[in-house]
């Protein structure tokens, strides 16, 4: 399966450990009971900002991206074929029309929303599956390889995995339900906690749990089968409703993106009747990726006079893009100020995510933009009033985008989709 993040490379091959080398790699562990553990690679990424990383290269390329905008039904012509979408602006009420040649409806788990606007006679396909996962100090697991524990007590797999500074832990595959709700709640919690403090020496409480977070998968069912989400394929499909003429991306992940990318606009050619010509997103760099190199968070480090955790934060998040963040010191070098003490994020890089990155919101700042919320919820309370009084200054000085496009603005300006 071709890897989007790793590409064709493998990061090691995969080597049965034994008990004192298990340890060694990961004292945390209990020893007691231990034979031995089985290491293989793995990669790790932060998907909010990879998102904002594929906004930005597709504006770069000449798109349109638009942000708090909701699809609310569509125009058709004499062949009853889709010619026009009506989309909502969430944030002023305000209704407009966007006529196309051809529609792509890869909206994710909201697929099945859109599919029946265009066609009500269309059966639902997606499944979505809740994930939560919940976020400790580094220092509660010594070591720095992931655990993976395999065997828990309903089939479920759980990862103890350090991401970002911190110890992520998840995650749970949950049927959605009418009335399943989007947080962490205490059951889920303690039995993420449950499946893996038997393998800890010492083991996790709920009360030192800093941050957490809850997602939906965009699982796909293939028929009328009544399959657990944890057995579902995560593979994708591309689906054509020949009544609409809408071309449907249905499933994936994260992993295989550029693929059902290439797919999906194969389709689209296809439909179209023209010549299906050969992808080039196999190979293609992302934005912030020209100039950047294992030693960028090094060199703006000495070039802007940061602290070490910010410079690693900024080129952890923005790659060669946060040299435009930091540009913004010229403007008011009292935005090198943090946000919160606890924080690696400075001001610089709000009024960065404001201006450029369409971020509308006290939560799409700490959340999405910036990541500090997943950094630790008291951090991020602190850190709202400030936010709130950038944000409040930056729209009161301009009045909010509609949209970003690739022609005629900075080529790091983006949209993004909430």
């Amino acid at each position: 399966m071709y890897d989007a993040v790793a590409a064709e490379s493998n990061l090691f091959p995969s080597r049965f450990l034994s008990r004192a080398e298990t340890l060694e790699t990961m004292p945390g562990l209990k020893a007691r009971g231990l034979r031995g553990a089985v290491s293989y690679s793995d990669g790790q990424f932060d998907d909010a900002r990879y998102d904002l990383a594929l906004i930005e290269t597709f504006v770069a390329a000449g798109g349109t991206a638009l942000n708090y905008a909701r699809v609310t039904g569509f125009e058709r012509g004499d062949r009853g074929t889709l010619t026009s979408a009506t989309a909502r602006d969430e944030l002023s009420g305000e209704s407009f029309s966007v006529s196309v040649k051809k529609f792509v409806n890869a909206t994710g788990t909201g697929a099945d929303k859109i599919r029946r606007l265009a066609n009500p006679m269309l059966a639902a396909r997606m499944r979505p599956s809740k994930g939560v996962h919940l976020l400790f100090s580094a220092q509660t697991f010594a070591g720095t390889d992931a655990l993976l524990v395999p065997h828990t007590e309903d089939g479920r797999v759980i990862f103890a995995v350090p991401w970002q500074g911190r110890l992520l832990v998840g995650t749970t595959d949950e049927e959605v339900t009418p009335a399943t709700r989007m947080l962490v709640t205490k059951d889920e919690a303690e039995y993420l906690l449950r499946q893996l403090n038997p393998y800890l020496e010492t083991p996790l409480r709920r009360q030192q749990t800093l941050s957490g977070m809850a997602g939906l998968r965009p699982l796909v069912a293939a028929g009328r089968g009544q399959t657990a989400t944890s057995r579902l394929i995560r593979d994708h499909e591309v689906e054509l409703d020949s009544s609409s003429g809408m071309i449907s991306i249905l499933g994936g992940k994260w992993t295989t993106h550029r693929l059902m990318a290439e797919d999906t606009i194969d389709a689209v050619q296809r439909e179209m009747g023209g010549p299906v010509t050969p992808s080039a997103t196999r190979q293609h760099p992302l934005a912030g990726a020209a100039g950047y190199d294992k030693g960028f968070s090094k060199d703006i480090e000495k070039e802007y006079s940061l602290p070490a955790d910010v410079a690693k934060h900024l080129a952890g998040k923005f790659g060669s893009t946060a040299l435009e963040a930091l540009e913004l010191l010229k403007e008011n070098p009292a935005w090198n100020r943090r946000i919160a003490a606890g924080l690696p994020v400075i001001e610089a890089e709000i009024i960065f995510c404001i201006r450029y990155e369409m971020a509308e919101t006290i939560e799409d700042l700490l959340a999405r933009r910036t990541g500090a919320q997943l950094h630790g919820w008291t951090e991020a309370i602190e850190a709202a009033p400030r936010v709130a009084e950038l944000l409040a200054q930056e729209k009161t000085l301009g009045a909010r985008p509609k949209c970003l496009c690739g022609l005629g603005i900075h080529h790091k300006n983006s949209g993004v989709s909430r």
